[in-house]
């Protein structure tokens, strides 16, 4: 007898197929990377955090059960995403932008790339430094006394990462992965004692690959050619796109010099 093959059953098998193609979780987690839908994720074998609005893997240690679509999530059907169908302009604060932001203390400034973006939640984490993806904690946890060496598998649970607010946030450049961009590109010399990266005068479309706060990676539409470049290669539109109210960081920062001296009087 025949049985009934449901849409939830054609998705395992497709996801398990997939996944026998990828050959390597590596590959695969730059696939789900990539993947900009619900239904491409799914696609792919991944699952749809609707927290984050991003594609993670199918699994609840990723992402809440109650926020995630897929096999592991509280539904398998994209048309539950609420927060992705609702009409809007794109997050002014997303994963891949840069920003700056000020010491628990007051101090300022470090910048750093956005990791994690819980639209929702209107929370943000951001990467401590380039190359690699240790998120800023919170200055309680910097400061904690050294755990003792029977501890220290246990104490990573208990992590207290700094969760930064828009408010706490400038965005000094909002390009992120996926972005259409037009890109100069770096040209050769007969100078050979030239080091640095010289910029060609024309630019070309591009698509942006990754970012850190010195560099963008981009791929060429044109020869799919992916190469990493200095942020002035890329012409950045933030400027002309950022929001009434949200001036630039330099803005900011005299403008808290100067209510610090007035207030001195």
């Amino acid at each position: 007898r025949q049985q009934k093959t449901t849409n939830r059953d054609m998705r395992c098998v497709t996801a398990l197929a997939w996944l026998s193609l990828r050959g390597s979780l590596g590959d695969l987690a730059e696939e789900l990377e990539l993947a900009e839908t619900c239904q491409s994720c799914l696609a792919k074998g991944g699952g749809w955090c609707t927290l984050e609005q991003r594609c993670v893997e199918d699994d609840t240690a990723y992402c809440p059960s109650e926020s995630l679509i897929g096999l592991a999530g509280f539904t398998d059907d994209c048309g539950s995403d609420e927060e992705g169908a609702k009409a809007g302009t794109r997050p002014w604060i997303d994963k891949g932008v840069l920003v700056s932001y000020a010491h628990e203390n007051g101090s300022c400034c470090e910048q750093g790339i956005v990791h994690r973006a819980y639209h929702v939640l209107e929370e943000y984490t951001v990467l401590l430094r380039d190359g690699s993806k240790e998120e800023v904690k919170t200055d309680r946890w910097n400061n904690r006394k050294p755990a003792k060496k029977k501890d220290e598998n246990s104490e990573y649970h208990n992590i207290e990462f700094r969760y930064f607010k828009p408010h706490e946030l400038t965005v000094l450049s909002g390009l992120r992965p996926n972005d259409l961009v037009e890109a100069h590109f770096a040209v050769k010399t007969k100078d050979e004692t030239q080091t640095s990266l010289v910029k060609s005068r024309r630019t070309e479309p591009a698509i942006v690959v990754n970012t850190t706060t010195t560099s963008i990676a981009v791929n060429f539409t044109s020869d799919h050619i992916v190469s990493i470049l200095p942020r002035d290669f890329v012409v950045d539109p933030t400027n002309d796109t950022r929001p009434i109210g949200r001036a630039r960081q330099r803005s900011n920062f005299f403008g808290g010099m100067l209510a610090g001296f007035l207030a001195g009087f």
